[in-house]
């Protein structure tokens, strides 16, 4: 095994192989119905071409109807991998019991009305309680260490000459992003109350090296930012998420309806949980894998003979999930850059701009 590298959230790590002795216990998992078999291929394509061709880690696709013939066919054709398909169980993806009907009725209405995203869809509320609380709980990931979500309609855009997941092993991180930005206030209003109860009634759980400095608005009291890990994309640490400290916080809050009577989402959930139950420098800006996720697009300029995009600024994706006419609040720093934190921050005197603008360096 090489020699353990030093992690560093602030400074480029350049692109090795981080190869182990053994290979990470590792899937790339997707939650995708039959329907959109043109798009998840477009993902795979593109996935296995830039990274999984060289190393073969399964897939695992996540449907809560049963995958048909054709879907099988046409994924297992793209991939020498072995690919599972996984008909979610009902009690991971229905109305829980003590959510009242009614209340949830009227969320969907308003919330459709006054044009939150996808605010109306019901399908949706299961798949962000889902993505917050279940996937990792299915038995087929119990063999498994780390996995990689892809979602169906997505772009891969750079070559990967190393091995993510033997390189969030050889540094022990837990949680990989490669986008962090503000989301839509209105769709999950009372998380971050609930969070505070929940931080207050198990002081105990928070990890001492906790750091929510990014995410709290010094303009605001305090209050949370809105900021979030666009959890599309995310690399992560099943062992992470089975925890007992994150299973208590999820139930916690799942507890109070949220996913159904306001329309709370699994990133900021996510987010929250990991700046609450980790150390930040367990956390890694995977800067190098240029990816798109519908409006939202990052690609690497120190890339570009390894890369088929537009090199991005930095701060690119921060207000794309805002609408324009909201009237929420801006923190003073885009959200990448508060996570960055020190010389990320710093301004030009006279003009106001970033001293360092996005990802030539």
């Amino acid at each position: 095994m090489p020699p353990k590298r030093v992690h560093r959230t602030d400074q480029y790590i350049p692109l090795e192989s981080f190869d182990l002795h053994d290979k990470p216990k590792a899937a790339l998992i997707s939650l995708v119905r039959n329907q959109e078999i043109d798009g998840i291929e477009m993902s795979m394509r593109q996935l296995e071409a830039r990274f999984n061709h060289k190393h073969n880690y399964p897939w695992i696709f996540f449907n809560d109807v049963p995958f048909d013939d054709d879907f099988k066919a046409r994924t297992q054709n793209l991939t020498a991998s072995e690919c599972q398909y996984v008909h979610i169980p009902k009690e991971h993806w229905s109305l829980p019991h003590w959510v009242d009907q009614e209340r949830f009725a009227a969320s969907l209405e308003y919330l459709g009305a006054i044009g939150v995203g996808k605010g109306w869809m019901i399908s949706y509320r299961h798949m962000c309680r889902w993505n917050s609380g279940f996937f990792y709980k299915h038995p087929i990931l119990d063999d498994y260490d780390y996995y990689w979500r892809v979602e169906p309609d997505v772009h891969f855009f750079c070559d990967l000459e190393y091995d993510p997941f033997a390189f969030m092993a050889e540094n022990g991180l837990k949680y990989g992003f490669n986008m962090n930005i503000l989301d839509d206030a209105r769709s999950f209003p009372s998380l971050w109350r609930q969070t505070k109860e929940f931080m207050a009634e198990y002081p105990d759980l928070i990890h001492p090296d906790a750091d929510l400095s990014w995410l709290r608005d010094p303009r605001n009291s305090q209050e949370y930012n809105n900021c979030q890990f666009f959890s599309n994309f995310e690399i992560g640490s099943l062992d992470f998420f089975r925890s007992s400290t994150y299973n208590a916080y999820f139930d916690f809050v799942d507890r109070k309806g949220g996913f159904f009577y306001e329309r709370f989402g699994d990133a900021p959930l996510h987010t929250l949980a990991i700046a609450l139950f980790m150390a930040k420098n367990e956390t890694h800006f995977f800067r190098d894998i240029g990816y798109q996720h519908d409006i939202n697009r990052q690609c690497p300029a120190n890339l570009a003979d390894k890369c088929s995009c537009e090199p991005t600024n930095l701060d690119d994706n921060f207000y794309k999930l805002v609408p324009m006419e909201s009237r929420q609040r801006k923190p003073d720093d885009t959200c990448i850059r508060l996570w960055l934190g020190g010389e990320w921050l710093e301004r030009d005197e006279e003009t106001g701009a970033y001293v360092k603008s996005g990802f030539s360096y």
